[in-house]
């Protein structure tokens, strides 16, 4: 059994936790965190250092490899520079929980976290990175860009593109066919009809655009 490390200490880290040890893959030897304290413990776990010192924690606790357990995509993206930067071949793994259902055919990229109830159904393709929330239902033939995300209760359409760094946010339907762009965020409860741009915030019952956003727009805060 692989010994991983989980990169991040907040609310997301207890979900994580619980899917792993259901999965009973892998055996989880602590949490680097950058705000909580050291020996600091998270549902059992604890804080065992800072991701500026991964080198020094591969070594001090046989870390094969990790999970990047932060819900908002691009600090996910912050923390993996990070890591690549101090360690180029450090190995992420996913974590589904097991009642997940997985279509035939689906592709799976790397460092994916998919949550309790989620439905990802044939030809799909799912890149690196991605965040699925708890009940999250993707059908057939999707691409999900690398660090998107969507959450608990949202249902994706046949054949939907959700580009990288976007976010399907709590309880949208997106429309069979439709582009969701880069670097955008849907509002809770949304429902989408039509294509949206890269860089947008949307929401509405149809859904519209509200604003533009800057790359590296925190939707979780």
């Amino acid at each position: 059994m692989k010994n991983i490390v989980l990169f991040g200490g907040g609310v997301h880290a207890s979900y994580c936790i619980d899917i792993i040890k259901k999965e009973g893959k892998y055996n989880i030897v602590g949490i680097i965190d950058s705000i909580n304290n050291i020996g600091e413990e998270i549902s059992g776990y604890s804080i065992i250092g800072r991701q500026e010192e991964i080198n020094i924690l591969i070594d001090k606790f046989n870390i094969d490899a990790g999970v990047i357990t932060i819900g908002d995509n691009w600090s996910r993206k912050v923390v993996f520079d990070c890591i690549k930067q101090k360690s180029p071949k450090f190995k992420f793994v996913n974590a589904i929980h097991p009642s997940t259902i997985i279509g035939m055919n689906v592709k799976l990229g790397v460092g994916i976290v998919i949550m309790a109830g989620c439905i990802i159904n044939p030809n799909s393709i799912i890149g690196d990175f991605c965040f699925f929330a708890t009940g999250a239902q993707i059908e057939h033939d999707n691409c999900i860009g690398d660090f998107a995300s969507i959450s608990a209760g949202s249902i994706t359409g046949g054949k939907v593109k959700l580009g990288k760094f976007s976010a399907i946010t709590l309880g949208v339907t997106v429309m069979d066919r439709l582009s969701i762009g880069e670097n955008t965020v849907v509002g809770a409860g949304s429902l989408v009809t039509k294509d949206i741009a890269d860089n947008v915030l949307a929401y509405g019952i149809p859904a519209k655009i509200i604003r533009s956003i800057p790359k590296g727009y925190k939707f979780l805060k």
